[in-house]
């Protein structure tokens, strides 16, 4: 294909890539700011109708309280002292109208006309209690909660203004218009139609205490309404933060189609640097050697650990050239410290399969290994198991002249692969790396030690040393010296440091 239409192709598909975040960040922000607006409105509008139960109850605990107070006088006949005290109790609350004795269904006695007598519906009354109207004697129109309190056959009739109510239920009502119930009866705030059950978004908040009802319905406009006027700003926000995203995305589709650019750059720069974690004599626990880690010391990133970009490397085929960078930096740092190493200390490296196709890694095996010539050190070849590793002809002539060389080739993380024991059936292999996920189940599952005690015993048999990776506790490494385990390693003894931090370690 024409570099230019490679170019403008890649640049569509970082283009859709980008357009696909951004929508998909919008569809989420559309989705989470509607969830929460209408939360927000049912939470909004169900402590609003909290407060206006509240209102009623105080309401109807007034006309209780007189009520209760004028119990008394039930049944004695209307003299001036009696009309006096439902007089007292009008006088004492704001919300009373007017206070009356009733015998049967009839008032005998009004703190407004004295001895009077006037005929009521209790079978209208809600529970026998609670009945709305409107005045029609004095205030024609006014609205009025009446009160009834039931004692034996007679009853006491307490009449509220409904002015402050209604007042309070259209303050309490900036969004959404609230209803007082009382049976099938119902006042609603800015005049609206009656709420009902069957209406979309109908609520309702009954009183525990009496026989009435807080009601509201919330309608699709009104949650729209409610949206715009306190979300839009949400939304605005959901919208800079797909552009950012889609940015975002074009920028980094870019990069993933330059990274194999990227890696080279890196490895003419020298940003691939070793970590050193120590090795120690399972018998003595003395340093006797270290596994050197590659990690990428990414300008802008930090110190980026190997799966992040050891797979990318294989598939790109840069893993030999950035291994031979790593055993040059080691070289060149220790062959200076060489009379400072201990005896047959050694050094190891992780390889590949890659790299068992490339006799190049014998001659950097032989440079390394001479360059120590002063104190002779040993070389060890970690096999990973990310490529499966074929034998043929080649590999096996690769492992003789490694052999000659006197490198050591162990199998990393043995016991967690597929080809494991094949390997030690198709090459000459010298040491076992017991994997830290069976290590860290030391004293924990069962299943873990007997692996690792077979593993042990398998090298064993075979004549192999054997290295335990991911020791952290004293219990462990105990467990792996009383199994004669060769080689200890993990953060017991120390963490994988950097190169002068690890070569610092030899000058005290």
């Amino acid at each position: 294909m024409p570099f230019g239409l490679l170019k403008k192709r890649r640049f569509r598909h970082r283009l859709v890539r980008a357009i696909l975040a951004s929508l998909l960040c919008i569809l989420l922000g559309l989705i989470s700011t509607i969830w929460q607006a209408a939360s927000n409105l049912k939470l909004t509008t169900h402590i609003r109708m909290m407060n206006a139960r509240q209102l009623v109850e105080n309401t109807l605990d007034s006309a209780n309280h007189a009520a209760s107070v004028v119990k008394e006088h039930l049944g004695n006949p209307c003299l001036e002292p009696v009309e006096l005290q439902l007089r007292m109790q009008v006088a004492y609350s704001q919300d009373v109208r007017s206070v009356n004795l009733v015998r049967g269904n009839k008032i005998y006695c009004s703190s407004l006309y004295g001895n009077h007598e006037e005929n009521i519906h209790v079978d209208g009354y809600t529970n026998g209690m609670l009945y709305l109207m409107s005045d029609t004697l004095i205030r024609k129109g006014q609205p009025l909660i009446i009160y009834r309190m039931v004692v034996g056959n007679d009853s006491i009739v307490v009449r509220l203004y409904g002015d402050h109510i209604l007042s309070e239920l259209n303050v309490m009502s900036i969004n959404l218009p609230l209803g007082l119930a009382v049976g099938n009866q119902q006042w609603q705030a800015h005049a609206v139609p009656p709420f009902s059950p069957d209406m979309p978004g109908y609520l309702e908040l009954a009183s525990a205490r009496y026989p009435f009802r807080i009601v509201a319905a919330i309608a699709p406009a009104d949650y729209a309404h409610y949206f715009w006027v306190f979300s839009r700003f949400s939304l605005i926000a959901w919208l800079l933060l797909a552009t950012i995203i889609g940015c975002a995305v074009f920028r980094w589709s870019g990069r993933l189609i330059t990274a194999e650019h990227e890696l080279r750059e890196a490895l003419e720069l020298q940003e691939f640097i070793p970590y050193f974690q120590p090795v120690v004599c399972g018998e003595t626990t003395h340093w006797t050697g270290c596994e050197v880690l590659m990690r990428w010391s990414h300008p802008t990133l930090g110190i980026l650990p190997p799966d992040s970009f050891i797979p990318l490397a294989e598939n790109c085929n840069l893993i030999m050239p950035m291994t031979q960078a790593l055993m040059i930096q080691v070289r060149k740092q220790f062959v200076p410290l060489a009379h400072l190493l201990p005896k047959d200390f050694h050094f190891a490296f992780n390889i590949s399969a890659r790299h068992f196709k490339d006799f190049n890694l014998v001659e950097d095996c032989r440079v390394f290994i001479q360059a120590f010539s002063s104190n002779p050190i040993r070389l060890v070849l970690e096999l990973t198991e990310r490529e499966l590793l074929v034998a043929d002809d080649t590999t096996e002539r690769l492992v003789a002249e490694l052999h000659k060389l006197g490198v050591l080739i162990a199998i990393d993380d043995f016991g967690t692969g597929n080809s494991s024991l094949k390997y030690l059936q198709n090459f000459n292999v010298d040491a076992l790396k017991i994997d830290k996920s069976f290590v860290s189940n030391i004293g924990i599952d069962a299943h873990s030690v007997h692996i690792i005690d077979n593993i042990i015993d398998l090298a064993s048999r075979l004549n192999l040393q054997t290295v335990a990776e991911g020791v952290e506790n004293e219990a462990q490494a105990t467990y792996l010296k009383e199994h004669n385990v060769t080689f200890l390693q993990g953060y017991l003894y120390g963490k994988p440091i950097p190169m002068e931090d690890f070569a610092r370690q030899f000058y005290s």
